[in-house]
Parts: C-alpha cells; sequence; structure tokens
C-alpha cells in the first residue's frame, strides 16, 4: 500500500493554490516565514516538495523562471510575488548568522518548522565551509531503500532556486548517483568519488553552472522506515582543494543528516498522533500485528474473545486510521512511525 504521509507542521499559509496542468498536480504555498513550497504531484502518485526561502525577489524570480509550467503557473507567482513584497518590506537579503556548528546542530531537532529548520541548516552549513547545499528526505515504497521505488521527496533548498526545478523537470533524480549511493550507504562521500560521470557530462556541467563544483555527500538511513536522508554540499572551489575543506568537516554534516532525518520523522510522528488519536493499548495491538501476531494471540494478551477482538478493537483502529483493513492500519501507523 503506498499511504501518503502526514505533512510536519507548517504555519498558516499567506497564499496557496492548486492547479492541475495536463495529468499533474502543482500546488504553490508561502508561509507567514516567507517559505515557497511547491509540491509536485505526478500521474503516478509519486510527489516532490521543495522548501526554498525567498529571501529577497530574485530568489523568486529565479524559482519561478526555471519552473517548467512557468507559463500557466504566472499569475500564480505573480500574487505570491506581490504577498512577498507585503511581507519582506525589502530586498535586502536576510543576514546569516554564524555561531558553534556543533551547538547548532544539537538545536535541529528545536525547530519547530521547515522554515526555522532551513533557517538553522544554512547557518551550519556555512560555518563548515559550504557554500549551498539540498537535503533530500526520500520516502521509498518498502522498508528496504535499497530495493523500494522512490514514492516520495522533499527538497530544502538551500542554493540557487532554479536548480532543483531543474532537477525534477528534467527526472535527473532518476539516475541521480548521489541517490543510488544513498540507498546503501551511511558514509559520507566526495562527490567526485561517487559521480559515475565523467567530467564533461551534461549534468556535471549544470551542476557546476550552479556553483556545484565540489561536493560532499552525507546519506542517513532509519531501519524499517523506507526512508533516507540525503545532505548535498557544496563550494563553488574546484576539487581538490574545495573537497578538501569539506571532507575535513564529514564528521559533523553526517551528524547533519542523521539530525534532519530525525526531526522529519519525529515530525511526521507527533502530527500523526494528533490525527489518528490511538490509544497506548490500540498502539501495542498494531506493534503485535506488525511481529506477526494472530487475532488469537491479541485475543489472549487482551482477555477477551477473538470475537470482540475483530468486531470491536479492530474496527475502532482502522476508523480511527480509515483504513480498509487491519493490515492497512499497521502500515500506516508503521510509516508513521508509532510503532517504533
Amino acid at each position: 500500500m503506498d499511504e501518503k504521509v502526514i505533512e510536519a507542521a507548517t504555519p498558516a499559509p499567506l497564499h496557496e493554490e492548486e492547479h492541475h496542468i495536463f495529468n499533474e498536480c502543482v500546488e504553490l504555498s508561502l508561509s507567514q516565514d516567507s517559505i515557497l513550497t511547491r509540491r509536485l504531484i505526478r500521474s503516478d502518485g509519486a510527489s516532490f516538495s521543495q522548501i526554498v526561502a525567498i529571501d529577497r525577489m530574485d530568489d523568486l524570480s529565479d524559482f519561478a523562471t526555471a519552473d517548467p509550467y512557468q507559463t500557466r503557473l504566472e499569475g500564480s507567482y505573480d500574487r505570491i510575488r506581490q504577498k512577498c513584497v507585503a511581507a519582506m518590506g525589502s530586498e535586502r537579503m536576510k543576514e546569516v548568522k554564524t555561531g558553534d556548528p556543533v551547538r547548532l546542530i544539537g538545536e535541529i531537532s528545536m525547530c519547530a518548522t521547515e522554515g526555522a529548520l532551513l533557517s538553522k541548516v544554512r547557518t551550519i552549513i556555512a560555518s563548515l565551509g559550504g557554500m549551498q547545499f539540498t537535503y533530500q528526505w526520500i520516502r521509498f515504497n518498502g522498508a528496504n531503500p535499497s530495493t523500494g521505488d522512490s514514492v516520495e521527496s522533499r527538497y530544502l533548498v538551500g542554493c540557487r532556486p532554479a536548480w532543483t526545478q531543474q532537477y525534477i523537470a528534467r527526472l535527473w533524480y532518476m539516475n541521480d548517483p548521489y541517490v543510488t549511493y544513498a540507498r546503501k550507504n551511511v558514509a559520507p562521500a566526495l562527490a567526485s568519488h561517487v559521480n559515475v560521470h565523467r567530467t564533461d557530462h551534461w549534468l556535471v556541467t549544470e551542476a557546476r553552472m550552479h556553483g556545484f563544483a565540489s561536493g560532499i555527500v552525507a546519506p542517513a538511513h532509519i531501519h524499517g522506515h523506507g526512508l533516507v536522508g540525503l545532505l548535498h554540499v557544496s563550494n563553488s572551489i574546484r576539487a581538490p582543494d574545495g573537497e578538501g575543506v569539506l571532507w575535513d568537516n564529514r564528521v559533523l554534516f553526517r551528524a547533519i543528516s542523521s539530525e534532519l532525518l530525525d526531526w522529519r520523522v519525529s515530525q511526521v510522528r507527533q502530527n500523526a498522533l494528533v490525527k489518528y488519536e490511538l490509544s497506548e493499548q490500540e498502539t501495542e495491538i498494531l506493534r503485535m500485528l506488525r511481529d506477526g501476531a494472530s487475532a488469537s494471540h491479541v485475543a489472549d494478551q487482551l482477555g477477551m474473545s477473538k470475537h470482540t477482538v475483530y468486531k470491536t478493537i479492530y474496527q475502532r483502529i482502522t476508523r480511527k486510521t480509515g483504513a480498509t483493513r487491519i493490515t492497512d492500519a499497521v502500515e500506516k501507523a508503521a510509516a508513521h512511525g508509532l510503532l517504533d
């Protein structure tokens, strides 16, 4: 079952629109803290969300111009631009603060929204020799990322906004060597050691045009979730000098990637707890079923008849989770981290 995961918390939107274009759906949402989220839902159900900080109007122009549906969405971007101007009051770029990166990494878990998260990570990356970054949360349809298909991707965009527009529109994610590496590995790696393309390959050339000269990737996994985190940090210094600066901080980049993945899982779990309102007993029953328990075993553990388990307990759980079968409820709860 391909269950859509509940979104992490976001501030009330200043503006949001939904457009159906051909057989795809594009959702645009601008939050009160000037974070623009563009979510593309393809005909096969796969979704791609980009979280972009609009610090100045050039950021929005860069993002909108690179949108493959720019002509169809021109009016939407104009309305978003008006909201941004009113909210920002000026076009000055927000100051990127500095600080102790170890302390700042420890504060990632305290971020309440993806906007706060993006701001925090930008500060950390800058203090570690990175000029730009992307972070992907990639969900696969199965507990094992190395074999499943990607069904949902969310991108924290800490680089030129146009880059992720092109990355998604041109389907680069389908043969991205960094994603392939992240499926099976958790150790940081220099981008040049992972990249299977020639130095004159069009993807490498495009990346350099967007400032990705030297880079490092740091994957993160959580066992049993089918969820992978992938941090890609870069600077504009040509290798090997640029990579040396990043490699010296590989342990901290790995910590950032793990913290970001934990943050996502925690946010989704908290929202699911509020939405489904499962009791401790109901959650424990779902754990037992996940681990292979039968209805008879559940009945014995609860001291009730199997009929009561089927007609009362299972029906109540499926009603709360919106599932049609108890096995679907187990998958939903597991996907949202409720059974850990």
